[in-house]
């Protein structure tokens, strides 16, 4: 049966952007200019940009992901979900007269179903929307400021790791879970979270010149975090403390040249956690069915890099970008041992579509060889108690159409190449369609 109060959540946001919205969009059709404007409610005459120069900067927007298989999966049909997030910034010098500092807040509410669990069986999911619990939640409420002009960023409050590093800003222009700017493999093994999923701590950030930069968080591994029932449940209760460092460098900004970053990082995560092979008495486990040895913590790494290969002039966005990113987990502990991605897009497509992107992507994430030996040997005591896993790949085209400042449209193609990673499942063929809205 559903969640009555999730339906409550789900009519009062909605209601509240409609509400919103209707009075501003007949003003600004009456006037015309509507499709230039930079949201679709526009200025809500004037009072937007009042608030604006008071210190509230209001933010709220409307996505959607919507894939079918035409081929591949257990069967094919399709799926829809959604995610509504409204927030605001406040600007604490303009309000409280606190130099260089904001508060930065969020909300938001997911709906819908999942292509990859309900028919496609595969491990990352072809629509990103999905996950970190269909519910109504706070996704961010974190205190910013920055000291010594600007070279040390300090930001503490609830908010998601992901948003913050390991980050590949290109790669958000996909529709699959394997990747939005943080790996999803990685999130896997170190158990931080992507947006909307948020973990109490923060992280500083040194600029030590303009062109490199140093950042290292803590923040408390809470398991249930992304759970459908924890939207609000901001306890303090945790397993142990995620640590992640980060350096960057960044080139080509500002002096003509093409731009480009690389990043390496580091994490560690105090919380226990089991090890994919090995019991308590260091035999096999998936032979003797005792309970798994347990570690102290668990590490990973990362390297990244992106850069402008190819610009169509010198005072124009139009032109090639590609980027990689690899990692690597824990070997006694991590489900994903390696993950690789490499991609890039073309903004400017066509005369006239500046804005127009189109998107590239393959990615792959390597099962750990010491959880499929596991897996083999769960088989030989009970055939079938398990599905021996090794590697899941996945292929994605994109074309994202802006139509407006703030409509963006973007058709999709996926292919995943050994759903699950155990090579029984079809290869599946994946039609997408994202959509944006800004209010």
């Amino acid at each position: 049966m559903r969640n009555p109060s999730g339906t409550t959540h789900r009519l009062a946001l909605g209601g509240a952007l409609l509400l919103c919205t209707l009075p501003a969009v007949a003003q600004q059709a009456s006037v015309g200019g509507w499709l230039s404007q930079p949201t679709m409610t526009g200025d809500w005459g004037g009072t937007r940009t009042q608030l604006q120069d008071d210190g509230i900067t209001l933010r709220a927007h409307w996505t959607t992901e919507s894939a079918g298989n035409v081929s591949g999966g257990h069967y094919q049909t399709a799926r829809y979900t959604q995610q509504l997030d409204l927030g605001a910034d406040f600007d604490l010098d303009k309000l409280w007269g606190v130099p260089d500092a904001k508060i930065q807040f969020t909300v938001t509410e997911r709906d819908g179903r999942s292509l990859s669990n309900d028919a496609l069986g595969n491990q990352f999911s072809v629509q990103e929307l999905y996950g970190a619990g269909q519910n109504f939640r706070l996704a961010e409420l974190n205190w910013q400021q920055d000291f010594l002009d600007h070279r040390i960023f300090l930001q503490s409050g609830w908010s998601p790791v992901g948003d913050d590093f390991a980050r590949l800003p290109a790669f958000c222009n996909f529709q699959n879970g394997i990747i939005c700017g943080h790996a999803n493999a990685m999130t896997t093994n170190s158990g931080a979270h992507n947006f909307p999923t948020a973990q109490w701590g923060g992280h500083v950030k040194w600029h030590a010149t303009p062109n490199f930069y140093a950042t290292v968080g803590a923040y408390l591994d809470n398991p249930n975090a992304g759970n459908k029932d924890q939207g609000f449940n901001l306890s303090l209760k945790h397993r142990g403390v995620f640590v992640p460092v980060e350096l960057g460098w960044t080139t080509g900004r500002g002096n003509g040249q093409l731009p480009g970053d690389l990043k390496l990082g580091a994490y560690y995560n105090t919380a226990g956690t089991p090890d994919v092979y090995t019991d308590v008495n260091g035999q096999p486990a998936g032979l003797t069915g005792a309970d798994f040895l347990q570690h102290n913590g668990r590490s990973g790494g990362y390297v990244i890099a992106d850069r402008m290969v190819y610009r169509e002039g010198p005072d124009t966005n139009r032109g090639l970008t590609f980027g990689a990113m690899a990692g690597v987990g824990d070997e006694a502990t991590a489900r994903f041992r390696y993950f690789w991605v490499i991609g890039g897009h073309y903004q400017g497509t066509f005369p006239g579509r500046d804005n127009d992107v189109i998107s590239f992507m393959a990615a792959s994430a390597r099962i750990n060889p010491r959880l499929t030996r596991y897996q083999r040997d769960r088989d030989r005591v009970t055939p079938g108690a398990v599905p021996i896993q090794t590697s899941e790949t996945v292929l994605e085209v994109d074309y994202g159409a802006r139509i407006a400042p703030w409509l963006t449209v973007r058709p999709n193609l996926q292919y995943i190449i050994r759903p699950n990673g155990t090579g029984k499942i079809p290869d599946a063929f994946v039609i997408g369609l994202y959509t944006q809205i800004t209010f």
